[in-house]
């Protein structure tokens, strides 16, 4: 990558938040069943993961870089050797494709309940988006990411901070608060580790490619924590607004939509725009990543590769949004938490 340092780092920084605040993120359903489903003490959970996230992210794209790679599979079996290498990346693989069909039918169902547009034409459209993205390689990905992931953060910003500002927040307020729905693990310090887990497989499919073209090892260092930085942020602000919404908000499936909603009319319109959004940098992703792993395996044509899976992904479209992420979720950061403690242990060792 041939540009500015400042450019370098805002391209891969945006291009990492933009693939982590994907639907279950900016919906806040991932925040509740992660963090706030264990009250105030859920912002550690947040704390820890914004740190794995800053550090870890650099060492994805450290080892794209050192093990001079373009996908993510080579690392997953530089990690995790030969044989649970091969179970950690066919779980990969099935979570990215699961991923990539909960994004399709989110966003046709967004587009089809909130601008009343035909679901089937929604879904149509979303995966040309989609495709036409991915088709123009990691380049296209970091670029759909720049243009997007500020009005992203900014949106998922104005709206927390508004609600903050509407009920006069203060620390105070971060009172416990009683258990009532199941959380993701039995204590916060897992499902914080559940939660970093299946989101580095996600981060990888676009740090560990992007890591190969970034020469300079500072740069590297600093997306990574920028990335990270901007996520754990979000996460808190987004969190912090959940529990001011405590229980209520408990019985929405998108909640921060509903929130956004009750503020203004305007401000609903535009977080349905915003999810629209994370819908879509968090597909084309996923899609990404699926497509090099079914190339790997088949040397078949990228494009015919693009519109095979993004074919499968939308007739499997039929998932709950929530029930996904509080059912299939944990179980992914389960399966892939080897990696991630291996990701750590090299992160200290050092890659040579």
């Amino acid at each position: 990558m041939k540009h500015q340092p400042f450019f370098v780092v805002a391209r891969t920084a945006a291009t990492y938040a933009g693939t982590i605040i994907g639907a279950g993120f900016a919906s806040g359903q991932e925040i509740i069943q992660f963090f706030v489903s264990y009250g105030y003490t859920g912002l550690w959970g947040i704390a820890l993961a914004t740190l794995l996230f800053g550090w870890l992210g650099f060492t994805l794209m450290d080892l794209g870089f050192k093990l001079s790679v373009k996908s993510y599979s080579p690392v997953i079996y530089y990690l995790c050797g030969r044989q649970l290498g091969f179970l950690i990346d066919l779980v990969a693989g099935i979570f990215l494709f699961t991923t990539l069909s909960i994004m399709l039918a989110g966003a046709a169902t967004l587009l089809n309940e909130y601008f009343t547009l035909p679901y089937n034409v929604s879904l149509i459209a979303a995966a040309i988006i989609i495709i036409s993205t991915v088709a123009c390689g990691v380049k296209g990905i970091s670029t759909a990411n720049m243009l997007i992931a500020p009005l992203l953060i900014l949106s998922l910003l104005v709206i927390s901070v508004y609600s903050l500002f509407y009920h006069n927040f203060t620390p105070n307020m971060l009172q416990p608060l009683p258990p009532i729905i199941k959380p993701a693990a039995p204590h916060w310090l897992l499902a914080s580790l559940l939660y970093v887990s299946y989101n580095l497989i996600m981060g990888a499919t676009v740090l560990v490619p992007l890591g190969h073209y970034i020469q300079s090892r500072r740069l590297r260092l600093l997306s990574g924590l920028i990335g990270g930085t901007l996520l754990g942020v979000l996460a808190t602000v987004l969190a912090i607004v959940i529990l001011l919404h405590y229980p209520s908000v408990l019985h929405y499936e998108v909640p921060i939509l509903q929130i956004a909603a009750q503020q203004h009319d305007l401000n609903g319109i535009i977080y349905a725009c915003t999810l629209l959004a994370a819908m879509y940098t968090t597909a084309i992703a996923s899609l990404y990543g699926c497509t090099q792993k079914v190339k790997q395996i088949t040397n078949a044509k990228a494009f015919v590769v693009l519109l095979a899976i993004t074919s499968l992904a939308a007739i499997f479209s039929n998932l709950g949004f929530a029930t996904l992420i509080r059912l299939m979720f944990p179980l992914f950061g389960y399966a892939t938490l080897f990696f991630t403690f291996r990701l750590v242990w090299v992160s200290f060792r050092g890659t040579q």
